[in-house]
């Protein structure tokens, strides 16, 4: 008595095959967007907790923020440095809060005078608004949850503060230094910016922000400009300096 055992065909096989890789053609890019989203949420609670940080930095010293040092003067080395997130370690604690977990690379335009090796020791992927990096009173703006605290860098550029107020010989403000601006640091040396049209956002062409009330909300760059101005207009501030004030630079 012989015993049939039974087998799939070619044919069946290769019909499994497909039915698998039709399947995998749906779900990874699912599984892509839900991964690219639990970064971006990780994100915005790094930035909840920094602007929550600064809160309680302000609760303590009369409500103002602290005056930091990040641009180097000839002979100064990174030992110079007082970065606007080193007052804030006693309420944070944590030096992963300050990294995006979406980069990775080093930037090609490091704040002058520093080594790769500096920028690493001293990375954040977070910009201050630089009102608040030279010791700002919270209260001062008109619209606290409509004025930006901080923002996302360009991932290009290893910075820690941004101005938005006219600086450069153009009179363009800082917007090159944000992630999902469309701009770029042009000239290192003038502070000139320019379009940079591969610059839209790490985070669904958008990017995180805190504000000086200390929520955290995801915006399009274009959604923090002022919608009655051009948005390539030098003086289109927007929520980075909601009442266009001057530079409050010492």
């Amino acid at each position: 008595m012989t015993i049939k055992t039974k087998g799939f065909t070619l044919i069946e096989l290769l019909v499994v095959i497909a039915i698998i890789a039709i399947l995998a053609a749906i779900l990874f890019p699912v599984f892509a967007q839900a991964k690219a989203a639990a970064k971006k949420a990780a994100d915005l609670s790094n930035q909840k907790q920094l602007a929550t940080a600064m809160h309680m930095y302000a609760g303590d010293y009369d409500d103002r923020t602290p005056s930091t040092h990040h641009d180097l003067e000839s002979g100064e080395t990174a030992a110079d440095l007082y970065l606007w997130y080193q007052p804030l370690q006693a309420y944070i604690k944590n030096r992963d809060v300050l990294k995006d977990p979406t980069v990775s690379a080093n930037p090609s335009v490091i704040t002058p005078g520093l080594t790769v090796t500096d920028w690493n020791n001293v990375r954040t992927d977070y910009l201050i608004n630089g009102f608040f990096a030279h010791g700002a009173v919270l209260n001062n703006f008109s619209s606290p949850a409509q004025q930006i605290l901080l923002a996302e860098r360009n991932v290009k550029i290893g910075y820690f503060d941004y101005h938005p107020w006219a600086s450069a010989p153009d009179n363009q403000w800082e917007r090159g230094f944000l992630d999902g601006s469309g701009y770029a640091l042009i000239d290192q040396g003038s502070d000139t910016q320019g379009p940079d049209p591969s610059n839209v956002g790490r985070h669904t062409n958008g990017n995180n922000y805190s504000f000086t009330d200390g929520h955290a909300k995801w915006y399009r760059f274009a959604q923090t400009l002022d919608k009655t101005k051009l948005p390539d207009a030098v003086d289109n501030f927007g929520f980075h300096n909601i009442d266009s004030l001057p530079s409050n630079e010492e």
